[in-house]
């Protein structure tokens, strides 16, 4: 399968990462006004992403400086700010932007009632969850998320209905091993509420989904298998929302995240919690 916006979004279990924002295709461009330059963002991508961007120059006005956060829809432009110069000076200006997907400024639903990421009738154990002994989920955007051990080759399926906005499934390697921590096979996908899912450790050439496609709650995306910084097979599972912190750092941040059986029944996904899907 085609490299696909690999950078931007490849994270781990035990230590995530997230890589430049060049990676992902939005642009920012500069337009001439009557009285300074519009900074528009572009976002050529399938996902709706927030830009955190940051100006510096001598030139411009007082106050142009400071922070700024957008959010930026699929397949659309987002103007950022105008910059207008000091008296008659000519507008000179650098800047630096961070983007990552989701929307920073929508809160996530609350009590959704995700499904297993699997088909009814798999057997799997949870080997880490939230509150558990093990502690490779330390990080912001991994502390709520969940480990569930199953054989390599699984089918792995949607928990929640959304657009799938990137995939890697070409690595091939997967051991305990630092040297693999930026090499998890993954599919990410967002849901109505802007939050991403990401399901990890996939099996190479295993993914059958692409980036703009719809997928509905129980659909197949890919095969689990054991790719990444990892000590058996298995599939990490984990949804995130854009947050814009207190000192203006803009990252992705794991949210707590309930299961349901398909009576309602809520399960408990504690650390060694052995399921049968339904």
């Amino acid at each position: 399968m085609k490299r696909l916006f690999v950078a931007f979004f490849l994270l781990l279990c035990a230590a995530p990462l997230m890589a430049a924002e060049d990676d992902y295709p939005l642009e920012i461009a500069r337009v001439n006004a009557p009285r300074g330059v519009r900074v528009v963002a572009i976002n050529k991508g399938p996902a709706t992403v927030t830009v955190l961007f940051r100006l510096s120059g001598e030139s411009i006005a007082p106050g142009a400086d400071r922070p700024r956060a957008e959010v930026v829809l699929p397949d659309s432009s987002r103007e950022i700010v105008t910059v207008s110069a000091r008296r008659w000076e000519r507008v000179q200006f650098d800047f630096h932007h961070v983007v990552v997907p989701g929307d920073a400024f929508t809160p996530p639903d609350k009590g959704y009632f995700y499904r297993l990421p699997f088909r009814k009738g798999t057997r799997t154990e949870v080997v880490q969850a939230p509150g558990g002994t093990l502690t490779t989920h330390i990080g912001p955007q991994t502390l709520n998320a969940v480990d569930f051990a199953v054989p390599e080759g699984t089918p792995v399926t949607a928990a929640r209905e959304g657009t799938v906005i990137a995939v890697k499934d070409d690595f091939t390697d997967g051991r305990f091993d630092p040297a693999l921590e930026d090499k998890a096979n993954f599919v990410a996908v967002m849901h109505a509420d802007r939050g991403v899912a990401y399901y990890l450790h996939l099996a190479p050439h295993g993914i059958v989904v692409r980036p703009g496609q719809r997928v509905k709650t129980g659909e197949t995306l890919a095969r689990s298998g054991n790719t990444g910084y990892t000590a058996g097979p298995h599939l990490h599972f984990d949804v995130r929302r854009a947050v814009v912190k207190s000192d203006g750092e803009l990252i992705q941040e794991s949210v707590p995240v309930d299961f349901y059986r398909p009576s309602g029944e809520k399960i408990s996904l504690h650390e060694g919690a052995k399921i049968v899907v339904e």
